[in-house]
């Protein structure tokens, strides 16, 4: 039995392109540090792929840093930023849907003195302007600028609702109170138009093994003026942002599965809204009570639907998918317990309701009608059959 693999807003698979870019550079894989000949190749590809990156997100190639991952990424942002401003009190505005990395990184912040307020989300996953503008207008001076420095973290769209936020608008209150913007990319990119000269934010974290890249490597953007304090010490590398022996193999691939995705995103965002909404139909047609989370927001990713059960066991509804040979999660893979280890789904609400297991089913490149299909029969299937059970 062949298994379906929907769950690639975890981990995309390692794509083929991907690999044979990686493979060709195989006998470059050298410290890019050094001043040798095999050191300078190495060097070259590095600063090749850097240079794609910052073509693609459209920004200067000076402002990219390679990183460990997405999770590092939003780290360095968050605490980054409060530690640029020692002996200064600095704000963090950091919205309740954001990934786990995100939110733990500002609990620290509040832990080393810094102010840490919650952005609200209402019961689609949107974060709630009004809210935002409020707090930002009691800390604004007469000439319009902050009072202390702010920050605001905003993920680009949720990785395990699927809801994009309202970067654009989001960016416009922040330069209007002299606030920064950082966005956690990490689901966005490669599947909504990311351009960083139409959405000027100020920090940006993206990871390659969403998009088909190897794991273990990731980027900050930093737009050119803002101070961060790195937050581990060594070498220069990466201007000081990321220091230590840098990951040229790793960048080849991360550059290649980020131009794929790019590249294709325009037939891709067609093909996956049909194949989420062929789920979300079938699903709702057939499992009484069901809903899907995000619904009604004014815009979510193609690839992510987020099904509620009701009166099932989330952790018994994933292993029966399993099971069927279809791999699907519960949310977030950064997080473990399920429905009710989510954080997401606590801030819009969701846990209000009477007991419902969530199943993340997430699309890629390879994922067909059939696929969908073969999922949504499975998870109709194991719910009739638990709802049997508990009569």
């Amino acid at each position: 039995m062949k298994r379906v693999y929907l769950d690639y807003a975890a981990t995309a698979p390692l794509r083929r392109e991907v690999w044979e870019a990686m493979e060709a550079e195989l006998g470059h894989c050298y410290n890019p540090a050094s001043a040798h000949t095999p050191g300078r190749q190495a060097h070259r590809c590095l600063e090749q792929s850097r240079g794609l990156m910052a073509d693609l997100l459209c920004c200067g190639r000076s402002e990219i840093s390679f990183t460990g991952g997405g999770t590092q990424s939003d780290n360095l942002a968050i605490l980054g930023f409060v530690r640029a401003h020692p002996g200064r009190p600095v704000r963090v505005l950091v919205s309740a849907i954001e990934h786990q990395a995100c939110l733990a990184s500002a609990n620290r912040a509040g832990v080393e003195g810094a102010s840490v307020m919650s952005i609200p989300a209402d019961g689609t996953g949107t974060v709630d302007l009004d809210w935002l503008e409020r707090a930002l207008a009691t800390s604004t001076r007469a000439d319009g600028g902050a009072a202390v420095p702010t920050l605001i973290s905003v993920m680009w769209a949720n990785n395990e609702i699927g809801v994009v936020q309202p970067i654009d608008a989001i960016v416009e209150l922040a330069e209007r109170y002299g606030a920064l913007v950082h966005t956690d990319a990490v689901q966005a990119w490669g599947k909504v138009e990311v351009d960083l000269t139409q959405t000027p934010v100020d920090l940006l974290s993206a990871s390659s093994h969403k998009l088909g890249g190897p794991v273990g490597i990731g980027l900050l953007y930093c737009r050119r003026g803002v101070e961060l304090e790195p937050l581990s010490y060594g070498g220069g590398q990466e201007r000081s942002m990321w220091p230590g022996t840098q990951n040229p193999l790793g960048a080849v691939g991360f550059a290649r599965a980020a131009a794929l995705a790019v590249e294709e995103r325009p037939a891709n965002e067609t093909r996956w809204n049909g194949l989420r909404r062929r789920l979300e139909d079938r699903v709702l047609a057939r499992i009484d009570g069901a809903r899907i989370h995000g619904h009604g927001a004014p815009a979510r990713l193609p690839h992510i639907a987020s099904v509620g059960i009701p009166g099932c066991d989330p952790g018994a509804l994933l292993v029966s998918l399993d099971l069927d040979g279809v791999a699907a999660s519960g949310g977030s893979a950064c997080s473990s317990g399920g429905h009710a280890g989510s954080s997401v789904l606590e801030a819009i609400g969701a846990h209000n309701h009477d007991p419902y297991a969530t199943v993340r089913f997430s699309f890629g490149h390879c994922t067909e009608e059939h696929d969908v299909d073969r999922a949504a029969d499975s998870l109709i299937g194991a719910a009739r059959r638990f709802a049997r059970l508990t009569v």
